[in-house]
């Protein structure tokens, strides 16, 4: 397969992605499951060297963890009232949002600027797939 033909058939998270199968849990598990893999970020995603430090416990959190080679750091946001986290990327104008609809059971993921605009993300659409689906797992073992 050339080269071109392996990048055709990598899909990107773009201007965002929905695990397609609703979560079947209580909000509150939900969330839990979600807080979760802020701390317990290396349970979800492919990262390494995970370390978390409270800022203002339940509302505000600081992360470094090894990704693909470097060193992501965040300041992290919980809005537990909108069933939202945001993870702002330390130096870049990046914004990964994780929000759950109670109404639907929906988890989303996307990235947006500082100004709340979406904008592209080129995360691997998989590995994105990956860690909701491991969201929904928890949070539906947790009933």
């Amino acid at each position: 397969m050339s080269e071109q033909q392996q990048n055709q058939n990598v899909e990107i998270v773009g201007m965002g992605v929905q695990l397609p199968t609703p979560i079947k849990a209580p909000r509150e598990q939900v969330w839990a499951a979600m807080v979760d893999k802020m701390y317990n970020t290396e349970k979800y995603l492919p990262v390494t060297n995970v370390k978390t430090t409270d800022i203002i416990p339940g509302r505000h959190m600081y992360r470094e963890m090894a990704f693909m080679g470097q060193v992501l750091k965040e300041n992290i946001y919980f809005d537990e009232s909108n069933c939202e986290i945001r993870a702002a990327i330390v130096d870049a104008d990046e914004i990964h949002v994780n929000a759950y609809y109670p109404n639907t059971g929906i988890i989303e993921y996307w990235q947006e600027n500082g100004k709340g605009e979406r904008i592209p993300w080129d995360a691997l659409k998989t590995v994105v797939l990956e860690a909701m689906k491991k969201t929904k797992e928890v949070a539906e073992a947790n009933k």
